[in-house]
């Protein structure tokens, strides 16, 4: 019995020994504080960064805008006819005519209408995100060579007409586009795994689904309304600069 006794001691001994030879856990508190200084310091360059590099559809935008602009010197004002877009006479004619509310309307609907449904077609391809930046690119290009194009007619006050060509419609219709293509804006998702329902999760879906689209037809509603109703008004306003 007593040897037994013995050799149960001699083989706890021999673990405690092996267990105190183990290097030891515990992290200092001066190096746990070094580690997160340091995760802190990354996570104030990551959102220092993304604070301060534009965004890629800013850089899209602004890339078409200075492509415009280069074509425009290189053309020399004559691509789009710049003796005769928005000339003088144009101007005085603005200035007293009087809109045809009913076939502006139908007008606007229609054109807006098929570009709506060339976007939506666009984002349900394959290549939707290539659309999406073309289709920005594109646009920047038209507004630097239109922005160009009128100063070197009128000077400055140019930009003011080159604006209220397309304000206040252009705020809903920038925002209707960015609605089509959202899947494409978004970076690398964190997927959060919770204790969900699928029933649950399939309702929130629907739900952001049938948001969007209301949300879509009222941007859509907005800015044709906005185009026949308001923006002849503004221009109108900005014509009598130029007499």
């Amino acid at each position: 019995m007593n040897r037994f006794d013995t050799g149960v001691q001699s083989i706890n001994t021999t673990i405690n020994n092996a267990g105190s030879d183990r290097p030891e856990q515990n992290v200092s508190p001066k190096v746990h504080q070094g580690a997160l200084d340091q995760d802190a310091y990354i996570d104030y360059r990551k959102l220092h960064y993304k604070n301060t590099i534009p965004d890629n559809r800013v850089l899209v935008f602004l890339t078409g805008f200075c492509v415009g602009m280069v074509f425009f010197y290189l053309t020399g004002g004559q691509n789009i006819g710049a003796e005769s877009l928005l000339n003088s006479e144009h101007l005085a004619l603005m200035q007293d005519y009087e809109v045809n509310r009913l076939g502006l309307f139908e007008y606007v609907a229609g054109v807006r209408l098929r570009q709506f449904l060339f976007c939506v077609i666009c984002a349900l391809s394959s290549v939707g995100g290539l659309m999406a930046y073309t289709i920005m690119g594109w646009c920047g290009f038209e507004m630097g060579l239109i922005i160009f194009t009128i100063v070197y007619q009128h000077g400055v006050k140019g930009i003011l007409l080159t604006f209220s060509m397309i304000l206040p419609q252009g705020i809903f219709y920038c925002i209707l586009f960015l609605i089509i293509f959202r899947r494409y804006w978004t970076g690398d998702k964190k997927c959060c795994h919770k204790e969900v329902t699928v029933k649950s999760e399939r309702n929130r879906q629907r739900m952001d689904r049938i948001k969007t689209v209301v949300l879509g037809i009222l941007m859509f509603c907005a800015g044709i309304l906005c185009e026949v109703y308001i923006n002849p008004e503004i221009m109108r306003k900005i014509t009598l600069l130029f007499n």
